[in-house]
């Protein structure tokens, strides 16, 4: 059965780990990457190829879905063999299935990959920074950022 993106909710699919956190500063969201902040109790938004993320942030019903928390407001940091709602940079265009990786302000993009030559006795690929999910669904996010489903791996 294929997985439906919901537009009220972070998590679509599995159980997750989950820990309370605070956040640091008022940017970080709901769908949002994030990392450790300036305590091990506080979070703040992952940057462009982070390789320190913790999780995605879920919803809090008392606030709308699109809002950014106050500072040092609790919010659940969802990881694990899950599927969830992220959101994807403006100007990526994937398939279901790319390899996604942080990028800046909590967003998502495609996996940065360069094809190395070995003088012509062969090549292989070389994947950069840190890979946090995959694409659960194709999405053209062309004309500005889009939610995604994605599976996460972290």
């Amino acid at each position: 059965m294929p997985f439906v993106k919901p537009s009220n909710k972070i998590l679509v699919g599995g159980t997750p780990l989950s820990e309370e956190l605070l956040t640091e500063g008022a940017s970080v969201k709901p769908g949002l990457f994030v990392k450790k902040g300036s305590g091990d109790h506080q979070v703040g938004l992952a940057g462009d190829k982070a390789r320190n993320v913790l999780g995605v942030v879920d919803y809090d019903a008392r606030y709308p879905i699109a809002d950014a928390f106050p500072d040092k407001h609790p919010v659940r940091v969802l990881k694990g063999n899950i599927v969830v709602v992220c959101t994807l940079k403006s100007g990526q265009n994937v398939a279901k299935g790319a390899r996604l990786m942080a990028a800046a302000n909590g967003e998502l993009q495609e996996i940065m990959t360069q094809v190395v030559d070995e003088s012509g006795t062969g090549s292989y690929t070389l994947y950069f920074d840190l890979l946090v999910g995959y694409a659960e669904e194709s999405v053209d996010a062309s004309g500005g950022a889009k939610p995604i489903m994605v599976r996460l791996v972290i």
